[in-house]
């Protein structure tokens, strides 16, 4: 053998070594990254519609957020509307725990499906609190644990960033429909982060559902994973190793796009909540969630919360968080009653 094809042969080993090296690194993030707990997480153990409660630690890490450490939710808590655990089976061999929490059933159909963010439950004061200020303002609200979270199935304790959390939803909707009785045309979304990119995608999956409500939620998903990678201590550009890793996998998590969410939505109405100081998923994402929204005729609001972080304008401005939620659903679903 040559000394120019040995060294050529030595290259190409190289080149395999590192492709190898990337590729695994780039599954580590994907595996890490997606990564969500086949549980509840401990600090809302003792959290239900009855009695919830912002974290010990408070909501995030970070400074600012020690000021919601006990804050007091009571105010919210649900202790006079009948709240049931359903089960509901969304695909084989697996099936979502929900509360029904009955604000003005059987005499009123208007339903809010509700669900939490990435990485909690359906027991998160922040998927508790707005399905509280709902079903007090007498909608029925379906409060849902996704997959892989809380007591429903654990398939494989990953996100699959909105994807087959979407999937499940269509089939949650469908469940409402056949179960309660419910019209499409009485039925909403309401998801919050993680939850909120499951209800952009959703228009895409159904149409039993009239109407979205989405805080913080984000437009350029791969954008966004790229800073939720270094949130998580990566460096960003191991997102496209970890894209690729999912795919080899047979995972696509970007299969609906967001984009083609909101062309799918028509004349459903769309609904953004978004606090401007936003550390987890910046509030230009809403922005061009909108914009492009706006650009492609939907019907979008996107009510912005000065100086809030993170799904914390439900906390600084509870009152008018509460009034825009119920004016939107309001709207939607109530519009022709």
């Amino acid at each position: 053998m040559s000394i120019r094809s040995a060294l050529k042969i030595a290259s190409f080993a190289v080149v395999a070594l590192v492709a190898a090296g990337g590729l695994a690194a780039g599954d580590y993030v994907y595996r890490e990254g997606t990564s969500v707990p086949c549980g509840i997480n401990d600090d809302d153990l003792n959290n239900s519609p009855a009695a919830f409660y912002s974290p010990e630690d408070g909501p995030f890490p970070g400074d600012g957020w020690t000021k919601w450490i006990d804050y007091d939710l009571s105010a919210w808590w649900i202790t006079d509307i009948p709240v049931e655990t359903v089960m509901i089976s969304v695909a084989e061999g697996v099936t979502l725990e929900a509360w029904w929490i009955k604000g003005g059933y059987p005499m009123t159909n208007e339903t809010v499906i509700v669900t939490h963010g990435y990485g909690s439950s359906r027991r998160d004061y922040n998927a508790l609190l707005p399905s509280a200020m709902l079903a007090k303002a007498g909608f029925n609200v379906l409060l849902v644990d996704q997959r892989d979270t809380g007591n429903s199935t654990c398939v494989d304790g990953r996100h699959s960033a909105g994807q087959e959390e979407s999937d499940d939803f269509a089939e949650v909707a469908a469940w409402l429909t056949a179960e309660k009785g419910l019209d499409p045309s009485e039925i909403g979304m309401f998801g919050v982060s993680g939850g909120a990119i499951a209800a952009a995608i959703l228009p895409a999956k159904t149409q039993d559902v009239s109407a979205f409500a989405m805080e913080a939620t984000v437009f350029d998903f791969a954008e966004t994973a790229r800073k939720e990678v270094e949130f998580q201590g990566f460096p960003p550009s191991l997102w496209t190793l970890a894209d690729i890793a999912a795919r080899i996998r047979g995972i696509n998590l970007n299969k609906t796009s967001i984009p083609a969410g909101i062309d799918a939505a028509g004349e459903r109405p769309l609904l953004l909540l978004h606090g401007t100081l936003d550390q987890r998923l910046a509030y230009e994402g809403a922005v061009k969630f909108r914009d492009y929204a706006e650009s492609v005729g939907v019907n979008v609001t996107l009510e912005t919360f000065e100086g809030s972080d993170h799904t914390e304008g439900m906390l600084r401005e509870t009152d008018r968080y509460a009034a825009a939620l119920i004016d939107f659903f309001d709207g939607a679903l109530r519009k022709s009653k």
